[in-house]
């Protein structure tokens, strides 16, 4: 949907209006829509922009003839214009719709699905996340039994849940997907329509680690480049696309840390829009000053392109050939395609996130910084994210007094 001016659409135009008091007069001007989509009450008055905090909001369009309608909430204006022009857009092409204002039922849940999209497309968010949501939205669609989205109730998204393990989805999965459906559903003003017992219940597991004898032995089958790339895994915590997005200005090579910065060449961003720097070892500092001595410079400053200059896709692929060619592989796994890691390099043992769980696991196993530090480090928005990782630590302290108690000498 293309914008005009302040409103939405070509022919399917909505103008936001604010009516205000210039002088002695109150009139309707355009209202000045931020670049983030916010109303600041700042209207456009003979060509320059002011600001107005009095007055009311107005939606404009063309419905044979002109039609207006005041929104009091400054909050619902710029949402309430886009589904206007998704109306005016569904009426044009022949869908039946019905207005907000008229009968109370609100709009069809597919023009409801078509307005949350919109405000998720990149680069509001990642093209991924983006088309998680599509995907899980147009299941919810195509399977309720509800026209209007201010009638869909507790049934139809037990409907949808259910329909999930129809599919094949796993419970988290469907715990996942049922959030997206309790997202949209807020948005349209229905909230908490399910009770506690009604969400997918899965199991929390333990964040899988790299064992010492893993690493000594994966490092060692390693060629001088791959164990500098691992290692930046290994000591940073960082996440496969930070990696691969790493760039020589953000090492300091003088206060020894790696900061995670975003990337406007590439589209790339911090996950949570926030960026951090993480502390890391003397011995990563001298690998990578060595590595980058042996290196031409990347046109871009990247620290780990491939052969093309760009960011490097193929982290985890040659991290599972290392392990296959080292004789490392369980040679009992098969991936979801049919491949034997008895094989091939397919086993799912050796991945790049285990170096993140690694990293996360033995900082805290060892003392080395207190849950809220390595929150910041991680990148986490929650701390309820990062004591996950509190399950795989083993305190030698604890394990010393397990050892010698009495229960365990019952044992000898």
């Amino acid at each position: 949907m293309s914008k005009r001016g302040n409103g939405y659409g070509t022919e399917t135009r909505v103008n936001i209006l604010k009516k205000v008091k210039v002088g002695t007069n109150w009139n309707l001007y355009p209202a000045v829509v931020e670049p983030n989509g916010k109303l600041r009450d700042k209207v456009r008055v003979r060509g320059k922009v002011e600001l107005h905090p009095e007055g009311y909001y107005y939606i404009e369009w063309w419905q044979d003839g002109r039609k207006r309608e005041q929104i009091k909430d400054r909050a619902e204006v710029v949402d309430r214009a886009r589904r206007k022009a998704l109306e005016l857009e569904a009426n044009r092409a022949g869908i039946e719709t019905v207005q907000g204002n008229g009968n109370g039922r609100g709009p069809a849940v597919a023009e409801a699905v078509a307005s949350y999209l919109k405000d998720m497309e990149p680069p509001q968010r990642e093209p991924r996340t983006y088309q998680a949501y599509k995907h899980c939205l147009e299941v919810f669609t195509n399977n309720c039994a509800k026209k209007f989205i201010q009638d869909v109730k507790r049934e139809d998204v037990l409907a949808f849940i259910r329909k999930l393990y129809e599919l094949g989805c796993g419970p988290r999965t469907a715990y996942n997907r049922a959030v997206i459906v309790s997202q949209l559903l807020k948005a349209n003003g229905i909230t908490k329509l399910l009770h506690n017992r009604d969400w997918p219940e899965y199991v929390e597991p333990i964040r899988p680690m790299y064992e010492d004898e893993e690493i000594q032995a994966l490092f060692k089958a390693c060629d001088a480049d791959e164990r500098v790339l691992y290692l930046s895994y290994l000591l940073t915590g960082l996440r496969d696309k930070e990696v691969r997005h790493l760039a020589w200005r953000d090492i300091d090579f003088r206060t020894h840390v790696v900061r995670v910065t975003r990337k406007p060449l590439y589209g790339f961003k911090p996950k949570n829009k926030e960026e951090r720097e993480v502390p890391v070892p003397d011995s990563l500092i001298a690998g990578l000053k060595k590595y980058k001595a042996s290196k031409k410079p990347n046109p871009d400053g990247l620290v780990f392109p491939n052969e093309s200059g760009r960011p490097d896709k193929r982290h985890e692929f040659k991290l599972k050939r290392i392990a296959f060619h080292a004789k490392l592989n369980c040679g009992q796994c098969v991936s979801k395609h049919g491949n034997k890691c008895s094989e091939g390099p397919y086993c799912s043992k050796f991945f790049l996130h285990k170096f993140r769980h690694t990293f996360a696991t033995r900082n805290l196993q060892d003392y080395v910084c207190d849950i809220k530090t390595l929150q910041n480090w991680m990148g986490h928005k929650d701390l309820a994210s990062t004591m996950i990782y509190l399950k795989a630590v083993r305190n030698k302290d604890v394990m010393a007094r397990v050892n010698s108690s009495e229960l365990a000498a019952l044992a000898v």
